[in-house]
């Protein structure tokens, strides 16, 4: 039996276990009461963005269908720019239901694929150059195990172990050219230990409450990572709050973080630009600018529009650092932009459009940026 296949009994093994765990949680001692929460949603997707180009596909999550409190989350995606993005989530018990709440065991697995044909490489550090992107398909294929425990309504903690390859190939000509050709698939696997204090009152559309994240992920050889040793630390702290009303809810999120190593993957630099949770910088390409550490603020304003749609304004800040020695305030990044939420029962979907100097950039994606 090849490791892979190894480690999907195993992850099957795990999920099966952590059912017969849930099972116990309806005791009234955990917080999570002995209820159904049986929903689903889900959403074709037809969208634009200017990183992955038009992009098609679909997004489905069911909850409680078992009656264990658990959910199953897929999302088949396909792009003109030649993102294959494939993911399958399965939690127990859900994250909103779990949210808030003292419970003694959580299991997750997420399998994912993503295959890039079109991604970019600009250089290092905030003096890296628009003009400078040199192109790359950019392949890995990931499978999460991670197991939590809620020690009191705001307080949790878990640890992941993330089965890992990335492939660098098919290097277009540019200023890079020759430094991307001469990466190699990797085999990078890291683990992932996360603390979490958390009083906001959802994990879908937080309205109040704070959270504080402290996060080390780490890969080596005593971990089995044959082409990665690295150690990344984040500090990400969020706080929300109600404002002219019970709807509108102003939103504040600042990160730090520094990774350091003898052997680094490329992509897992600290990155900014780009619309994804830990990076966004919405009026920056993706990985626009890569270093060891980086501050990332993100300011918005969510409000109400009409039904389940909702809008927003917001605010990037964001600086790369090689080290806190060498951090210059002075280049800094700013963007700023708006954009519209669909608020679905299980998951939000989000429009943003941001402006900075380097022009106007689209986005789509699922969930809050934070």
């Amino acid at each position: 039996m090849n490791t892979m296949k190894k480690t999907l009994v195993l992850a099957l093994l795990l999920a099966m276990m952590a059912a017969g765990v849930a099972e116990a949680q309806d005791d009234p001692e955990t917080g999570i009461p002995d209820r159904s929460y049986k929903s689903w949603s889900a959403l074709p997707i037809a969208m634009f963005d200017n990183d992955i180009g038009f992009g098609y596909g679909a997004k489905a999550k069911f909850v409680d269908f078992l009656g264990k409190k658990e959910s199953f989350d897929l999302i088949l995606f396909n792009s003109t720019k030649g993102e294959r993005w494939y993911v399958f989530t399965f939690s127990i018990p859900d994250l909103e239901i779990r949210q808030g709440k003292t419970y003694p065991l959580s299991f997750d697995l997420k399998a994912e694929y993503d295959k890039f044909l079109k991604y970019s490489y600009y250089g290092q550090g905030m003096d890296s150059r628009e003009e400078d992107e040199t192109i790359l398909t950019h392949e890995t294929k990931q499978l999460f195990l991670t197991f939590g425990r809620g020690f009191s309504p705001a307080l949790s903690a878990s640890v992941s172990y993330v089965f890992r390859t990335i492939d660098y190939y098919d290097v277009q000509e540019g200023v890079f050219a020759d430094d991307l050709r001469s990466l190699e698939k990797k085999n990078a696997p890291f683990l992932s230990l996360s603390v979490k204090y958390d009083t906001s009152d959802s994990q879908i559309h937080p309205t109040r409450g704070v959270r504080l994240i402290l996060k080390d992920d780490i890969s080596g050889k005593i971990i089995g990572a044959k082409d990665a040793s690295y150690n990344r630390v984040t500090v990400d702290f969020r706080k929300y709050m109600l404002v002219f009303g019970d709807k509108d809810v102003f939103a504040f999120r600042t990160l730090v973080q520094y990774i350091d190593g003898a052997s680094i993957p490329l992509y897992d630099l600290s990155s900014l630009g780009g619309g994804n949770e830990f990076n966004a910088m919405r009026a920056f390409g993706l990985n626009r600018f890569l270093d060891k550490g980086k501050f990332l603020a993100n300011i918005e304003y969510r409000f109400p529009l009409w039904w389940i749609f909702g809008g927003n304004v917001f605010v990037d800040i964001g600086n790369a650092w090689p080290s806190l020695g060498e951090l210059d305030l002075g280049k800094t990044a700013v963007d700023y932009g708006f954009g519209l939420r669909l608020y679905m029962k299980d998951f939000a979907a989000r429009v943003d459009f941001g402006f900075g100097k380097e022009g106007m950039r689209l986005y789509f994606n699922f969930g809050h940026i934070f």
